[in-house]
């Protein structure tokens, strides 16, 4: 077993709601002055910056002998009203599933003066495409469909800060419903664990991370949130073995 510090929820400046300097080089900067040893790029409906932070963290190893390990992710918004992080065992996993999300939600004209830029970005933080259709929309993909689409990729399917009064499973159904194979769930960093499991004792027994949600740079977590997984923590540490220890506590 090790302890990894980790941030498995953060938006880049693909994501409307995010600041433009969310770039991914200055993300992975951030991770890495934070000490951290593994995030995640989980911007709303895309995945086209995973690619760019990926590369940027593999620069970064080669610079500084060290740099925090990227997965690829996205969050989405299911037909139940409740967002969900996916977790990719690889980057043409996560674009091969941002070409399905692209099918499934609906194509409304972004308003940048209302929501904001939505950029696609290389990994020297130049801007490559700006993305026209608004990301942070819901779907038709109800969250069966989509556990078994995720699960099907090799892919962790985690409920999103199912702590919070919007956007969250439990807000949404009340509690996490026995059809919901996952037993991995994400709170938000205000979360007080042993409070809300008063409030819901069904599910004490579950998994949780713990994510910033970063939508601009000082959001991004210092030092990181621990999490315990049965993977050495060393070097060599690669996403697919990573995500793999994540699906494996979301079937425990």
């Amino acid at each position: 077993m090790a302890i990894f510090s980790c941030d498995l929820h953060m938006h880049s400046a693909l994501s409307p709601c995010a600041e433009n300097d969310m770039t991914p080089g200055n993300m992975v900067s951030m991770a890495l002055l934070n000490g951290l040893d593994v995030i995640a790029i989980t911007d709303h409906c895309s995945s086209k910056n995973c690619g760019a932070a990926m590369l940027c963290a593999e620069i970064l190893k080669k610079e500084h002998g060290k740099s925090p390990l990227v997965i690829p992710g996205m969050e989405v918004e299911v037909a139940e009203g409740f967002h969900v992080l996916g977790l990719f065992p690889s980057l043409e996993k996560a674009l091969e599933f941002d070409a399905f999300w692209t099918s499934r939600r609906p194509k409304i004209k972004n308003r940048v003066e209302i929501f904001g830029n939505q950029y696609v970005m290389n990994d020297d933080d130049e801007v490559v495409e700006e993305i026209p259709d608004l990301l942070s929309t819901g779907s038709d993909v109800s969250m069966m469909e989509l556990y078994e689409k995720l699960d099907g990729m090799g892919a962790a399917a985690i409920p999103a800060h199912i702590d919070k009064d919007s956007y969250s499973m439990v807000a949404s159904l009340g509690t996490v419903p026995q059809e919901w194979k996952g037993r991995l769930l994400e709170v938000s960093r205000r979360c007080n664990l042993p409070d809300f499991w008063e409030k819901h004792p069904e599910l004490a027994n579950y998994h949780y991370i713990v994510d910033s949600d970063a939508h601009q740079l000082p959001d991004i977590a210092d030092p990181g949130y621990s999490l315990k997984l049965p993977i050495e923590k060393n070097g060599d540490l690669d996403v697919l073995t990573f995500v793999n220890a994540l699906r494996d506590l979301m079937r425990k």
